[in-house]
């Protein structure tokens, strides 16, 4: 007898359920003892965090990818960088946003497409966190330690 119409309806919500999990953002992110707590409470959930920080200081420019793989992610997601630093921020995929969480920059690029870049210079030290605004819950969020 072929399956019930309910249980092939089930085994597709477990499908997508189990699909979707994976398109969030982690939980339990353990940061190193230098992660600024501000940036670890911005980033405890975010894609492509591990906890610890990517060092660029003494590099003149930095590329961060945006949506790397079609991923909602930013490829570094925490990073430090020296004051004057230039941050490249380069699309890698369609749908993204670069926007700082204290209005300080606002990158609303979500209809370019890929290969799309802007980029920022970082003059003061500070902690500049920033997220893709259709996709913040979803875990596409970033930091940029300046010191």
């Amino acid at each position: 007898m072929p399956p019930s119409r309910r249980a092939i309806l089930a085994a597709c919500a477990t499908s997508v359920s189990i699909s979707v999990a994976g398109c969030f953002g982690q939980e339990d992110v353990e940061f190193d003892d230098e992660v600024p707590e501000p940036v670890a409470d911005h980033l405890s959930s975010a894609n492509n965090v591990d906890g610890s920080i990517t060092d660029r200081t003494g590099e003149s420019e930095l590329v961060v990818a945006v949506g790397p793989g079609g991923n909602l992610a930013y490829d570094p997601a925490l990073v430090r960088i020296d004051p004057g630093t230039r941050v490249i921020w380069e699309w890698e995929s369609n749908g993204h946003t670069v926007t700082s969480s204290d209005g300080t920059f606002d990158i609303d690029t979500a209809q370019e497409s890929t290969g799309y870049e802007v980029s920022s210079q970082f003059d003061q030290p500070g902690e500049y966190l920033y997220e893709c605004r259709p996709h913040s819950a979803a875990g596409h969020r970033g930091a940029v330690i300046v010191d």
